[in-house]
């Protein structure tokens, strides 16, 4: 889309593009779509308003997207949902439950989708007692029946607290039918919470709808590693092999410039892999220096020497991104990745030191929530 071309844009394309940069998480992009859109005196309809609320939510820029939203003259349940999502995923659950309880003060009715947003809310954010009354008000008060994705966001609100028996519970006397994502849902509360026995027996439940399914066999593969029991590990490699179960491959993106960078795994493709691969060193003698230790027990197999598991874990791809980004800015410069996984425990730990170290605010959207870096903190308060 080019300003020169004589090709009028029109509002479907308007909203094609603008959800693509939501997709991509590309907020510069986005940006300049919304510039241009001002620019040429665009028709703002209710529904191209909604995508730009939710393309700078979804890019990581809370503040611009709440001002949009609070700029709007008409408001349906639609954009109502949009934003208390989007406050959800950036662990703002007490803002979106407030937004939530404003929307009802003003009497526009909830539907699924945004009694889902304000349960991830609370899911996100340890609000456990608020979380359990929405799920009991569901059908009296909103008319809802609660679906699979209401009662997804209920385990994982629980497996979150720790509350993993609870979460059990609920998954064997709700009215519906488990599917692999609710099982899922209480397979990271165990990993997290480092419950093998319930774990052991929660994958055996996944295999059951899914023998490929490539999480389970991946969590069981590290708990095994995790107690060396390494002829276990293998055996489920083995499995895996067997059965061609493949894991989806770690993909990070960071853009520069309105430049979209794509990192995978180990990746060496990349014209700076050179300066990026002696920052990932840099990194490693800054933690040892800080006595900040790798998570290399989370490793799948079984690596002899404690030096080639950190060197593995190195090479994850959000810290090949946030490499890339230390090297092309200066000190101050807002780091943003988009990552197609969830983030581990050792990346999250170096993101904190990178924010702290290095000066930079680092924010990470993985798949299923933002983690805002600063100062060596981040937003999610190791609640995630």
């Amino acid at each position: 889309m080019q300003d020169r071309s004589k090709v009028k844009n029109d509002e479907i394309t308007m909203l094609v593009v603008v959800s693509a940069c939501a997709h991509l998480g590309v907020l510069e992009v986005g940006r300049w779509i919304h510039a241009y859109i001002d620019r040429n005196r665009m028709r703002t309809s209710l529904n191209l308003e909604i995508v730009l609320v939710n393309m700078y939510v979804k890019c990581g820029d809370v503040e611009i997207s709440s001002l949009l939203f609070r700029g709007m003259k008409e408001k349906d349940v639609r954009v109502w949902s949009v934003m208390i999502s989007g406050l959800a995923i950036h662990g703002l659950g007490k803002e979106a439950l407030g937004l939530f309880y404003e929307m009802e003060s003003i009497g526009i009715n909830p539907d699924f989708v945004t009694l889902t947003a304000v349960l991830s809310a609370c899911s996100h954010s340890g609000l456990v007692n608020e979380g359990l009354k929405l799920l009991d008000r569901m059908q009296i008060d909103y008319l809802v029946e609660p679906t699979i994705e209401h009662y997804d966001c209920i385990v994982d609100l629980l497996g979150r607290a720790g509350r993993l028996k609870e979460a059990l519970g609920l998954i064997q006397r709700i009215p519906l039918k488990p599917n692999v994502a609710l099982w899922g849902a209480l397979l990271v509360a165990c990993r997290v919470h480092k419950d093998v026995d319930m774990g052991e027996k929660v994958a055996k439940e996944m295999f059951e709808l899914d023998p490929h399914h490539a999480g389970a066999h991946v969590f069981l593969s590290n708990v095994y590693a995790s107690y060396k029991r390494w002829e276990l590990v293998e055996e489920v490699r083995n499995s895996m092999k067997d059965q061609k179960v493949r894991k989806h491959p770690g993909s990070s993106l960071i853009e520069l410039g309105g430049i979209v960078h794509e990192f995978v795994t180990g990746d060496s493709s990349h014209p700076d892999s050179q300066k990026i691969y002696l920052m990932l060193d840099e990194f490693r003698r800054i933690r040892r220096m800080k006595e900040h230790q790798s998570f290399s027990g989370q490793m799948l197999f079984d690596i002899e020497e404690e030096e080639d598991k950190e060197a593995c874990l190195s090479q994850h791809s959000e810290k090949l991104a946030v490499a890339f980004g230390l090297i092309k800015t200066k000190p101050g410069f807002q780091l943003r990745i988009v990552k197609n996984l969830r983030i581990c425990e050792d990346c999250h730990s170096l993101m904190k030191m990178v924010s702290e170290f290095f000066k930079h605010n680092v924010i990470v959207r993985n798949r299923s929530r933002f983690h805002h870096f600063r100062n060596g903190d981040c937003s999610c308060k190791e609640h995630w």
